[in-house]
């Protein structure tokens, strides 16, 4: 008996050829933001992934490097269910904000693997504007996929769901905790 001969769709082609060039390219100048990386394991032991959004430099970087880098990063991991740290501490509209272009593409060129595997997504120091932003895609979203996010107001929330240990965040998310609690401190000093 013969196998099947498998048939390749066209968003499984383009996302081979988007890997293939992600693999022969030299990514060095956008993965030395550190804006994506592999960190550990959460509590049930699937890959996570921390994406600070302060080291994103919309305005600056190469969108079709990031792109690839992304996959470079994550396609290794994501034929399995993983977790998503969104480090939103410091994030900058005007500096970090990906251009709407960017975050179509990353979409259509990301194979069904990212969106079916993502178990949790966590938004660690979510701002008013991006609760917001959560609330409405709530009504956009599947309800499945709504029930993966979870806003961490402060790391202490992000550890109930992974070991200290196991994820790796940059300085930036324990200075700008340390920053806010002193912020709210002042409001209540004479």
């Amino acid at each position: 008996v013969l196998p099947m001969p498998t048939t390749t769709t066209s968003a499984e082609q383009t996302y081979e050829k988007y890997l293939r060039r992600a693999v022969g390219t030299d990514l060095s100048s956008v993965a030395r933001h550190n804006f994506l990386y592999r960190s550990g394991q959460d509590n049930a032991g699937r890959a996570v992934f921390v994406l600070v959004g302060q080291n994103f430099p919309a305005r600056e970087i190469d969108n079709e490097k990031a792109l690839l880098h992304i996959i470079n990063v994550m396609d290794s991991s994501v034929h399995l269910p993983y977790s998503l740290v969104y480090v939103h501490s410091n994030f900058s509209v005007a500096l970090n904000q990906p251009i709407p272009q960017f975050m179509q593409k990353v979409y259509e060129v990301l194979d069904r693997r990212y969106k079916k595997n993502i178990k949790q997504l966590f938004v660690v120091h979510p701002s008013l504007t991006s609760k917001a932003l959560l609330l409405t895609l709530r009504a956009l979203l599947s309800p499945k996929f709504y029930r993966k996010v979870f806003p961490c107001d402060t790391v202490s929330e992000l550890y109930g769901h992974m070991r200290r240990e196991q994820v790796v965040l940059p300085d930036l998310v324990e200075q700008y905790e340390r920053d806010q609690d002193k912020g709210i401190m002042s409001l209540f000093s004479w």
